[in-house]
C-alpha cells in the first residue's frame, strides 16, 4: 500500500488488486479493477456513506482469501481507491474514469464499458436515491448508461464517432452530479 494515505494507488497497486478480482479466488461476478472503479465513484456522488461491508460485497462477493494477510492488502487497496476517488471529486477537477486498455487490430484502445456498467451498478445499488434526482439531471446518467449497455450485451454495437461522443460527456456528467449533490 501507498506510503501515505494522501498518495493515490499506483499502476502496479491497480495492477496487484484487479489480478486478485480478476483471480480464481473470486468468482464469476466480481468486478474487475475498471468495474470497481466505476461502482465506487457512483456510490461517492450521493452524499450518504455506504457501509464498507456492503460495498467490498457488491464488488468482490466473498472471496477465497489465502489468508488474513490478503484479505487486509486487497481490502485497503479498495478501500484506498475509494479515498482516491473521492479525493478526485472533491478537487472539482476534470474527473477521469478508470479504464483498460485493449489490442483491437494491432491497435491500442481505451474501452469504457467496463467503467459504466459498474457505474451504472453502483446507482442501482442506491436506487432510492438516484431516482430523486431531477430530470435535469437524470440526463447526466445517459453517457453511462448508454455505454453499460454495450458490456451487458455483448449482441449490441455502436459506431466509432457515436461512442466517442458518449465517452467525452462522462467527466462533465460525473462532476454535473457531484455538484448536484454537493452544492451548498
Amino acid at each position: 500500500m501507498s506510503s501515505q494515505p494522501d498518495t493515490p494507488l499506483t499502476q502496479d497497486e491497480l495492477t496487484e488488486l484487479d489480478d486478485f478480482l480478476l483471480s480464481g479466488a473470486c468468482d464469476d461476478e466480481t468486478l474487475s479493477i475498471d468495474e470497481a472503479h466505476g461502482y465506487l465513484t457512483a456510490l461517492q456522488l450521493p452524499p450518504v456513506k455506504r457501509d464498507e461491508t456492503e460495498w467490498l460485497k457488491g464488488i468482490w462477493g466473498a472471496p477465497q482469501f489465502a489468508d488474513e494477510r490478503e484479505q487486509q492488502r486487497m481490502s485497503a487497496l479498495l478501500r484506498q481507491l475509494s479515498d482516491d476517488i473521492a479525493a478526485e471529486l472533491v478537487r472539482r477537477r476534470d474527473f477521469e474514469p478508470l479504464v483498460i486498455e485493449m489490442e483491437e487490430g494491432g491497435e491500442t484502445v481505451e474501452s469504457y464499458e467496463g467503467w459504466c456498467y459498474g457505474f451504472m451498478l453502483g446507482v442501482e445499488q442506491q436506487q432510492a436515491l438516484w431516482q430523486e434526482l431531477p430530470k435535469t439531471e437524470q440526463g447526466l446518467l445517459a453517457p453511462m448508461a448508454q455505454l453499460a449497455l454495450l458490456e451487458a450485451d455483448d449482441e449490441d454495437e455502436m459506431e466509432e464517432d457515436e461512442y466517442m461522443q458518449w465517452v467525452e460527456l462522462i467527466p462533465g456528467a460525473v462532476m454535473g452530479l457531484y455538484a448536484f449533490w454537493h452544492s451548498g
